[in-house]
Parts: C-alpha cells; sequence; structure tokens
C-alpha cells in the first residue's frame, strides 16, 4: 500500500512538474513570435521599436511613432493577469466624440455597468450582447452601424479577440485580447491599422463637409 501511495505521489509530482514546464515552454515560443510579429510590422510602417520588453516569460514588445501624419502606439500589455494587444492611433477629433463599446461578458462579477451612460443603439446583436456609451448620442450610434459592424463582420474569424473600442480626446484606440492560438499577429495588426487609419480620415472628413 505505501508503494502504491508512492508511485502515485511520484506520478502526481511528475505530471505537474510536466505541465508547468509546458506552459512555460509555451509561453516562452509565444513571446519569441510575438516578437518576430512586431518586429515585421516596424519595418512595414517605420516605427520605433522597443522588443526587449518583458514580464518574466511574456514579451511585451512596444512599437510608436508616426505614419501617414498619424501618431501611432502598439504595444502588447498584461492587465490583471491577461494578456492585451492594444493599436491606438492619432484622431484630429473636432467633433470631440467619446465613444466605447465593449462585450458584456467581459465584465467581471462584481463590476457594475452605470445604466445612466450606456446607448442602445437599436442593433439587436450590439445591445444583447455589448455595453455602449459616449456622446453625442447620434454619432455612437451612427458608429455602431458604419464602422462597428462592417468591422466586427470582417473579423468575424477571430473576433473573440475582440476587447474594447474606445475613441476618447485625440485618439481610437482598438484593444485585442493576447491568445495563445496560433495566429499571425503581424497581418491582424496590420489590416486592423489600416482600417483604424481609414476610420480616422471618415470622422475628420465628416466635419469638414459640415463645416462647409
Amino acid at each position: 500500500m505505501q508503494l502504491f501511495v508512492a508511485i502515485l505521489m511520484f506520478v502526481v509530482f511528475g505530471g505537474l512538474v510536466f505541465f508547468i514546464f509546458y506552459f512555460r515552454l509555451q509561453t516562452i515560443q509565444e513571446s519569441r513570435k510575438i516578437v518576430d510579429y512586431f518586429q515585421k510590422v516596424a519595418e512595414k510602417f517605420g516605427l520605433q521599436a522597443q522588443l526587449e520588453r518583458k514580464s518574466g516569460n511574456v514579451a511585451l514588445p512596444r512599437l510608436e511613432g508616426v505614419w501617414q501624419n498619424r501618431h501611432i502606439i502598439i504595444e502588447r500589455t498584461i492587465q490583471e493577469k491577461y494578456n492585451y494587444l492594444v493599436i491606438s492611433i492619432e484622431l484630429n477629433n473636432l467633433q470631440k466624440i467619446h465613444f466605447q463599446i465593449t462585450p458584456k461578458n467581459h465584465l467581471r462579477a462584481k463590476e457594475k455597468a452605470d445604466e445612466s451612460q450606456l446607448i442602445s443603439t437599436q442593433i439587436t446583436w450590439i445591445d444583447k450582447d455589448y455595453f455602449v456609451s459616449g456622446s453625442p448620442s447620434d454619432k455612437v450610434k451612427a458608429i455602431c452601424e458604419d464602422f462597428f459592424t462592417p468591422f466586427a463582420n470582417k473579423y468575424a474569424q477571430i473576433w473573440f479577440l475582440f476587447s474594447t473600442l474606445v475613441i476618447f480626446q485625440n485618439r481610437i484606440t482598438l484593444v485585442l485580447l493576447s491568445s495563445l492560438k496560433k495566429l499571425r499577429y503581424d497581418l491582424i495588426i496590420e489590416q486592423m491599422l489600416l482600417d483604424l487609419h481609414h476610420f480616422a480620415n471618415q470622422l475628420e472628413n465628416e466635419h469638414t463637409t459640415k463645416q462647409t
């Protein structure tokens, strides 16, 4: 009996060590890929790269610079034990738009949404699954219909990554989950950056058109 218990403990301990080593190896491999992806984006868009940033075995690269007259920040970060990918682009926010959309299932158990700040977009799937807030309300609804809906449809296959889209002051910021899944993050970053750049142009052109 004692021999059986000893063997069982050995197997359990050995399995635990294996899984710890396996997940650590996975993290290291993922971090190397992330750094490679960021390096490719930096070279393509002419951005300054800080690729050595880390938290333990987790790589947290950061890119910053100006592309087509817009200041850009792209970084991987850790918030409350979750890994995120942040893409932030400069906006000349003359319309003074404030906008935020976040999946309802991202709200932690102890948190509660401020109902007074929420806006009904009258788009069924958005009102069902997302918290939407901001001002002016008509502009918030228009952004949900004209940008967010086609954006979500375009990236439907990887939409599980989406965390938050925010327009605040002079920035448009998109936050994605940084997943262990085998994804080409350089292509994801590139395409989403181009979409956000086009979106910023649209918002600025709308203001110019109204003024004229």
